[in-house]
């Protein structure tokens, strides 16, 4: 079976709670059974063919095995209880593994409107000498328009740094990633190279750059240039009318044809005097995205 990038249309499920919650203290070796309660929220009953699927690993892998086959039926608004066996690495320190649940095609089956399911463990002796769950750090920045973002956590792994944002207000489930983003060790940029969707309004944004790196670095700071808030309707075609009225009554002149396709949103654009069509793309992309201008600066070291 080819695994896909696209939710699911038809599957929904609901969080309904979990066994070793985030940064749960486990002995090094140690066996558990890390368990995740989700309801089926949509209409299409869950079946034997659908699985769990592990997409992700920080610092060792927990579960002996990527993949695991539902064991039961779960028909709608039915709870069910998804159990892997793990071990907790003998080394200390702390581990995390992504998850999916997806469905017989491959689909992934949004769980509140994100993709993923997690554990993250600290693998150390009961004595003591184990590792602190990272902080939160930043706090939140507020533009002209009153759009605040929160730096939930700064981590590193082998070869890339982590920050977790997320849009806290206004809180909305619409959006789109960050961008530009860029990390700054001291005075050297370095640009963002991925970014996971965690949950409605907020992204775990990736920076290829090692451990040592940060450490030396008597500075770090996140600069995130520009966020995306779609606040018209969800149909490209229906947003693209209702920023073309806005648009048209602002800038006398400008006009363009909704037609949205892999080219882009419009076609036969007309130019009112002394507008590039470089700025009425901008003009019109900004309108039909929602984007708000920052910057946002999180100083975190």
């Amino acid at each position: 079976m080819r695994l896909q990038d696209a939710l699911s249309p038809n599957d929904r499920a609901a969080f309904a709670g979990e066994t070793y919650p985030d940064y749960a203290q486990v002995k090094p070796g140690e066996a558990f059974v890390k368990v995740w309660r989700l309801t089926n929220a949509g209409a299409t009953s869950w079946g034997p063919d659908y699985f769990l699927h592990r997409e992700a690993v920080q610092g060792a892998p927990l579960a002996e095995t990527p993949l695991l086959p539902l064991s039961q039926s779960v028909p709608p608004g039915a709870t069910v209880e998804l159990a892997v066996p793990m071990t907790a690495p003998q080394e200390t320190g702390i581990y995390s593994e992504r998850w999916t649940l997806r469905n017989a095609q491959g689909q992934i089956v949004p769980v509140d409107g994100g993709r993923y399911i997690w554990v993250i463990i600290r693998a150390c002796p009961q004595e003591g000498n184990c590792p602190e769950p990272p902080a939160p750090t930043g706090g939140q920045t507020q533009n002209a328009q009153d759009i605040a973002l929160q730096l939930l956590q700064f981590t590193t792994t082998a070869t890339e740094a982590q920050a977790t944002v997320c849009i806290v207000n206004p809180p909305t489930p619409r959006h789109m990633p960050f961008a530009p983003v860029t990390l700054y060790l001291d005075d050297r940029a370095i640009p963002i190279s991925g970014a996971i969707y965690v949950r409605p309004g907020c992204y775990t944004l990736t920076f290829p750059v090692t451990p040592a790196e940060v450490q030396a670095a008597q500075s770090v700071r996140l600069v995130i240039e520009q966020i995306r808030i779609p606040g018209g309707p969800p149909n490209a075609n229906e947003a693209c009318e209702q920023a073309r009225g806005q648009l048209s009554a602002r800038y006398p002149g400008l006009d363009f044809t909704c037609n949205f396709n892999m080219a882009g949103y419009y076609t036969n654009l007309k130019l009112p005097p002394g507008m590039s069509r470089e700025q009425a793309d901008r003009l019109i992309v900004d309108a039909i995205e929602g984007a708000v201008y920052g910057p946002w600066v999180f100083e975190i070291r």
